[in-house]
């Protein structure tokens, strides 16, 4: 009977399983062109929603980091989002 809850304390510690979504952003950002990270830099970190908006569609359509970073930067300026 203690098994189940060494089980749900494992689980409750060792937080949310890991799909690789934070490696995918981390990943996505080093392959911004340095201008266009220059460029926005306060966009990139601080805009939540549109951002994260971009990354999670792409990531779930299997794009890779290089294809997903030139997806942003083309679509920023194409929307001319600040």
């Amino acid at each position: 009977m203690e098994n189940w809850k060494i089980g749900l304390d494992r689980y409750l510690t060792s937080g949310p399983p890991d799909d690789g979504f934070n490696d995918f952003c981390d990943l996505t950002v080093e392959e911004f062109s340095q201008k266009f990270y220059d460029e926005n830099e306060n966009w990139i970190i601080e805009e939540t929603e549109q951002i994260d908006n971009w990354l999670n569609k792409l990531f779930s359509k299997g794009y890779s980091p290089k294809q997903t970073a030139q997806i942003i930067e083309r679509a920023f300026y194409i929307h001319k989002i600040k």
